[in-house]
Parts: C-alpha cells; structure tokens; sequence
C-alpha cells in the first residue's frame, strides 16, 4: 500500500469515508467470502489451466506467464491476502459465529499452502516436466498442459447435449488449438526456472510425458477431425498446433530421460516442515508420529483381517478370486456397461440399507479405461470427480486397462478390478457413496468458503471409511474375495500413510521405503517402486485415507453419545456430507453443535 502523503491527507479521507463506511456495514463473513471469491478468481486468472481444472470459463485458450516476475507477483499477491485476513480476523471477539470463525481458518490455511509452496517446498524449481495446477500449488509444464488438454477434451461440448451449441463445440476447440499453438514457448521458458530438478519427479514426469503421442495422434485427433471436418481449416490449425506442442513435449522428455540420473533426490522436506503441513494448511491435531502410528495400526489391522479370512476360506475349502468374488466380470465392450451396472447397484444399497440420503438431482457417471499418459499415477481405478465451478455434474470414473481379468484374478492383482465384488468395493470409494457422491454435493455449497474446500483427509477418509462399512453392512454376504480385497487396501493405506511420514521427513531413503513398501503390501517391486515415487512427489497427501477415516470414525462415536436413541447412520452420514470438502477439524465440532437442526434442515442450507 502506497503511503499517503500529508498535503493530500484530507481529500484522501474524504474519498475513503464512503468505502470504510461500506466495509463496516459488511458482516464478517461477506469480508471474508469477498477475499475468498478474490483470492480464487485472481489466482485462476493468472493460472490459466487451473481455472480449466475448476472449470471456470473464459480462460481455457490461455497458458500461464512463467518466470520470475510472475512468480514474485503471486508471492505478493498471497502476502497481501494474507494481510487482509489478519485485518479482518483482527476484530474477532468472543460474540464472533463459530462458522466466522472456521472461515477464517480454511482462507489462512489455503494461503499458508500457497507460500510454503514457493518458499518453503519450492516445488516449482524441482518439477522439471511439471505437475496439474493445485489451488495451492500451482506448477503445470510441459505434464501440465497436456492434462489442461486433456480436461479440456474431457469437458467438451456436445452438440444438443445441456443446451450446448455448434458455436460452443467450435470455440472449444479454438480453445485447444490456442492452448497447444502457445505450448512450445511456454513449456521452453518454464523450463528455464527448474533450478533444482528432482530425480523421482523426473522419472514419473518422464512416463507421463511419454504418453503424450498416444492420446494427442489418438483419440484427441480423432475427435478433432469427426467434429471440425478433416479438411477444414479449423482441422489445419489443430493438427499444425498439436504437431509443434508434441515436440515441444518429447524435448522435455529427451532432455529428463538425458539428466535425471544426475538429478538429486530432493524430496524431503523435513520433520519440522512436514508438522507444519499437518498443522497450519491441513488443520490436522496430528504430527507425525501420529500419523506413523496411525498406519502402523491400520497395517497391523490389515495383515490380522487377512489371516482370518485366509483361516475361514481354508476351512471352508474355497479360493479368493471370482469364486468367491461373485463372479469374473466379463472381457471386451460389455465391461463398461457391467461396470455401470455394478454402480446401479451400489446406489440401491445406500436407498435399501439406509446408508445415506441420494438426492434426486445426482446424474450419471461415465465410465472409461484410463489413458496412458496418466498410468503413472493411476494405475487402478480412480474418479475425475466434476469440476467445481462447472454448470455440469459431468465426472468420469476411470478404469485400469485391461489385458486379462482372467490373468489377473490368477494373480489376485490389486489394481485390476476382476470380478463382481471388487469392482463394488472399488465403485464404493469411487463412486457411491465414495467421491462422486461427496463432491457433487460439496460443489453446491452455497458457502463459497465451503464450496472451494478440497480437503483430501475428508475426501479419501470418506470413501476409505466406506469401504469397511460396506463390509460390515453385508454387501458381500458370505463371499470372501471383497472382503479380502478390502483388507489388502487397508494394509495398502497404513503403509501408505508410514512411507508419507518417513519419506517427507527425512528419515528414510526411497530405498528403504520401497523394501518396507512391498514386503507390506503384497505390491511387485516394479508397482511398489512406482507407487513410492508418486508418495514422495506428493508428501501430505497419501495419509489422508488414514487420518480421515480416523476423524470420521471419531466423530461417529462423538455423534453417537450425543444423540443415543435419536441417531441413525443416515442421519450422521447426511449431516457429514452437508459440510463441503471441508477439514473433518472444522466439520466435527460444527456438526455436533448443530445437531438440534433436523438433518433435513442442514441438508437445505448445504444445498444438499
């Protein structure tokens, strides 16, 4: 702020009355919403592909500016948010509403995020091939436009579909061509600012580079030519522009594939950073020797649930696998529709067990097989869940590859889904009631604080909590395989959870982390050594399964002695959900404090 010199001292008072007066009239929480809506707005303006990401129109021909002044203008940026945070929070008292309260808390936290980024973590300097735009950390490169394109093409326009037009269809696709025509200039001078590249990062960039061609010559290309017409000119500038982002991107590539065994590992951000983490941008009441111990008692829980079902299918006589899975799913063109079968299904359960309040306004998810660019960090199945600022609910529920079901039921493989009760047990954390459920509900949220929230302990604790509900609810019945399935996935997250906390802090080598990883998880080494990589590329991130599920699980018995008799697990669960994306810190003493509201009553207010 520009200090006011004093000859001009009344007349700058005098224009300033009528807006302190406004400011003063402004609750609390419209200050606080106002920054919010700024903070969001600015940043995907400045970012381009993370306003693709958040769906956010009007930016998806744009790259970002790269460089160092463009970073310095975000660092000051974030400290002048910050500083208007500290100017609201400053007139708190103890009248001041709890949800005042907690907004607040969720805008520092996202700022804190931001900074420890650029000057604590510093991924930008390390990420040589680059990473998706975050709403804290906002990287992209080379990786980063080609998932922009690939969202881009995810969300495009269909003519006759939501009211979209020819017009719509053809602007989406300049949109492209615009994007992949800036790409090489871009991508060479983000390059320039990776000062410090990191080994691992550059091995899984590398991959996902590498996949590149497949989907730009491939289905990118060949939507392209259906919908502009092979010899239009629109069609020319595509394939021109698609051409020269290639090369550009195998550039990269060529040159991680020519360093990156000279690159450091520079991962670790140490014990002190990584409570840090915990504490001031995920709002956790953990460090992190508990979220070691939490993994290590989730693991021991895993391995002791495998053995007695291996005990029990012993004495029975029975195999895991589609014996006892509820059967092979089939091969070829008919899996994507046993798979959306196998979603109807899951959605009659939650209606007939009474598990949690469907809403009548909840569309459908398509189902795909993963690209391979995006294998590397998705090797089993995942959720695209629908864009927050998006007119659409549109979400896409991403399979692996499939080569064998048969092959893979012989090998028990954990991120092949073969047979009827895996696919169920991976459609519950996916889909129903798992993310797609979750986040076309957060994204309502008439609270633009709560709507933004994206918190992942709340999001994978979510639908890991599901998974062994489900079991316990008796979706399985007698059959075995789902079960076992989910006790391997629960040894999978405590290990998960371990190698998070040893890797981030310090006190192991990659080394270390993979020998621990696949004597633990029943992984390859080749799948234990990729999955540790992707740990370490991503520190805060793979505990969230185990924290959240421990915060819900904690809340659920918080919930249960309040309300005795009156309570139900729809109502505890329909209530959860009605908070957004939101730390399970913020949900938890929110919830039990409302819960003179009938759930219906929260359910309304969340839009829900």
């Amino acid at each position: 702020m520009r200090k006011p010199w004093l000859p001009f001292l009344c007349s700058v008072f005098v224009l300033a009355l009528p807006n302190a007066i406004a400011r003063a009239a402004d609750s609390v929480h419209e200050r606080l919403v106002a920054l919010a809506r700024d903070m969001t707005f600015t940043t995907a303006a400045a970012y381009p592909m993370l306003a693709t990401a958040l769906g956010i129109p009007g930016h998806d021909g744009e790259l970002d500016v790269p460089g160092e002044a463009a970073r310095a203008a975000h660092l000051a940026r974030l400290q002048g948010w910050q500083q208007q945070l500290r100017g609201i929070t400053a007139g708190f008292n103890d009248a001041t509403a709890l949800s005042d309260r907690d907004d607040a808390l969720l805008v520092g936290a996202e700022l804190q995020r931001g900074l420890n980024a650029l000057l604590v973590y510093q991924s930008d300097r390390k990420d040589f091939g680059g990473g998706s735009a975050g709403a804290g950390e906002v990287i992209a490169g080379a990786n980063g436009v080609l998932k922009a394109v690939f969202t881009q093409f995810e969300h495009m326009p269909v003519v006759g579909q939501d009211g979209a037009t020819a017009a719509d269809q053809a602007k989406a696709w300049a949109d492209i061509s615009s994007r992949l025509e800036k790409a090489p200039a871009y991508i060479a001078e983000f390059n320039k600012g990776v000062t410090n590249p990191g080994h691992l990062l550059g091995l899984i960039r590398a991959e996902e580079l590498g996949g590149a061609p497949e989907f730009f010559n491939g289905a990118l290309t060949d939507a392209a030519r259906a919908q502009l017409g092979g010899k239009s000119r629109a069609f020319a500038r595509f394939t021109k522009a698609r051409d020269a982002a290639l090369a550009a991107i195998a550039s990269t590539k060529a040159y991680i594939d020519a360093h990156v065994a000279s690159w450091p590992e520079n991962f670790a951000m140490g014990r002190e950073a990584y409570d840090r983490l915990l504490r001031d941008e995920q709002l956790l009441p953990f460090d992190s020797h508990d979220i070691e111990r939490m993994g290590r008692d989730e693991l021991a829980h895993g391995w002791a649930e495998e053995a007695w079902l291996t005990s029990r299918a012993h004495h029975e006589g029975v195999k895991f696998g589609p014996e006892t899975g509820g059967g092979l799913a089939p091969g070829g063109s008919a899996l994507i529709d046993y798979y959306r079968d196998r979603i109807a299904e899951l959605t009659t359960f939650m209606i007939e067990h009474e598990v949690v309040t469907i809403p009548d306004w909840l569309g459908t998810v398509g189902v795909t097989e993963t690209p391979r660019f995006l294998l590397p960090v998705m090797p089993g199945a995942n959720m695209n869940p629908p864009r927050k600022f998006s007119a659409s609910n549109a979400s896409t529920y991403y399979i692996a590859p499939v080569s064998s079901l048969a092959d893979a039921a012989a090998r028990l493989d954990m991120n092949q889904d073969f047979d009827h009760d895996r696919i169920m047990s991976t459609g519950a954390h996916e889909v129903m009631p798992g993310h797609y459920l979750q986040e076309s509900i957060a994204k309502r949220h008439p609270n633009f604080i709560r709507k933004i929230q994206d918190s992942s302990v709340f999001v994978e604790g979510w639908a890991f909590y599901g998974e062994e509900m489900l079991v316990r609810l008796g979706m399985y019945g007698q059959r075995l395989d789902g079960r076992l399935f989910t006790a391997r996935w629960e040894r999978v997250r405590g290990a998960r959870a371990i190698v998070d906390s040893k890797l981030a802090s310090g006190d192991w080598s990659y080394q270390q982390a993979v020998d621990f990883y696949t004597a633990q998880t029943g992984f390859t080494r080749e799948a234990a050594a990729a999955q540790v990589a992707d740990i370490a590329s991503a520190p805060g991130y793979y505990f969230a399964y185990t924290a959240g599920r421990a915060q819900i699980e904690e809340l659920y018995a918080a919930y249960s002695l309040k309300q005795g008799a009156k309570g139900s697990l729809r109502d505890f669960h329909d209530r959860l959900l009605s908070y957004g994306a939101t730390p399970l810190s913020i949900v938890g003493p929110e919830l039990l404090a409302d819960l003179d509201k009938p759930a219906a009553e929260v359910r309304a207010a969340a839009n829900y």
